[in-house]
């Protein structure tokens, strides 16, 4: 990862004096959000989105631009600029170079972006750790297979002859699903290249696979018809990070086990050590849609960002619209934010030194 790893972000730096300053738990401080200071009143908040218009980060960020100007005071106006290039390392090299930090551009990040600081690719120019964390959203996933596999459950999954996986990059945000079969030593095959995921579905559906991931919001359009036409068999979850940084359900799908239910079915005990940190780390990098600021921006800017996320995850309409365009997920703000991430932005040696490792051993992949 770039520069020093598990120093501690300048935000979690300053909450912590702030609670020792005033004895209070470091929850606490990093989410007490003074009143709104009306910086953005009359003025425009850019969302820099460093994908073209039309992905789901992308999406995630148009929902929030049309959404939280109410919240930010009268007259806001709130637009996303697209920076496309790169998988999303372009557009956020160019926040960190070249954006003013005057509190007027806030950073959408996803998973594009976030692989490639958490490998340390030498294009990467930005590290997550030195931003402000405004809000984040944990989306959730599902491994699925074919019915005419036999299988009804996970752990019937092992007395498959051959698993075939399709996927589109071992850096993709398929990876979450490499992460788990590696967590869960699933013995399969994997076949890299695929466009998309829409592409590995498809495959799945016409025999060139029989085991697949796809995003809460993909299967549930795409998936759960072939569920119940009797061709698609749901497994389990990834599962989504809360806000303690531990991984629970998937509210969209709270009947499901998650990989970490799998394993202790299987091992009799729960997931631990360094391959259950790297599953970790590549969920949260894969799962996380989230917004940063410059950590020199005005304060008030700051604040403001963080006091409108947080009054508008209490607002009914808010959330009744989130949900229909998001899925049943919750707004993370302030610290829950980077805790959600703190995963993947505090990840040990050790655990990328697995996941290489892993990676190269099964797929013959550098990362």
């Amino acid at each position: 990862m770039n520069n020093a790893r598990h120093h501690a972000s300048r935000f979690a730096r300053h909450s912590l004096s702030l609670a020792v300053a005033a004895g209070l738990t470091v929850g606490v401080a990093a989410n007490s959000h003074a009143e709104l200071t009306g910086f953005y009143e009359g003025e425009t908040l850019e969302i820099l989105t460093p994908w073209a218009p039309g992905g789901g980060a992308d999406t995630w960020g148009r929902f929030s631009a049309a959404t939280i100007g109410p919240f930010l005071g009268d007259d806001v106006s709130v637009q996303v600029i697209n920076r496309p290039g790169a998988g999303g390392v372009q557009g956020t090299n160019e926040f960190e170079l070249r954006t003013a930090s005057d509190g007027m551009t806030v950073m959408l990040q996803s998973a594009g972006q976030v692989f490639p600081f958490m490998y340390g690719s030498g294009a990467v120019r930005y590290d997550f750790r030195d931003y402000e964390p405004i809000v984040a959203m944990a989306q959730g996933g599902v491994i699925y297979a074919r019915a005419d596999l036999g299988v009804e459950e996970p752990l019937d999954l092992w007395d498959v002859d051959e698993l075939i996986y399709g996927e589109v990059s071992p850096q993709a945000i398929g990876s979450m699903a490499l992460a788990a079969f590696a967590l869960l030593d699933l013995p399969h095959d994997a076949i890299f290249g695929y466009e998309s995921r829409g592409p590995t579905r498809l495959a799945l559906e016409q025999g060139e696979t029989n085991l697949d991931f796809q995003t809460t919001s993909a299967y549930v359009s795409n998936v759960e018809p072939l569920v119940e036409e009797g061709t698609a068999v749901p497994l389990f979850s990834l599962g989504i990070i809360d806000t303690d940084g531990e991984l629970v359900r998937d509210p969209a799908f709270p009947d499901m086990p998650t990989v970490a239910e799998v394993y202790e079915e299987r091992h009799g005990e729960a997931p631990s050590g360094v391959a259950w940190d790297a599953y970790r780390a590549v969920l949260s990098a894969g799962s996380i849609k989230m917004l940063w600021a410059k950590a020199d921006a005005p304060e008030d800017s700051i604040n403001d960002l963080r006091y409108a996320f947080e009054q508008a995850r209490q607002d009914e309409d808010f959330i009744a619209e989130s949900e229909e365009a998001n899925g049943p997920y919750e707004w993370l703000v302030g610290d829950d934010a980077y805790t959600a991430m703190s995963a993947t932005l505090e990840i040990s040696d050790e655990a990328l030194d697995y996941l290489r490792a892993t990676f190269k051993e099964r797929y013959d992949a550098d990362l």
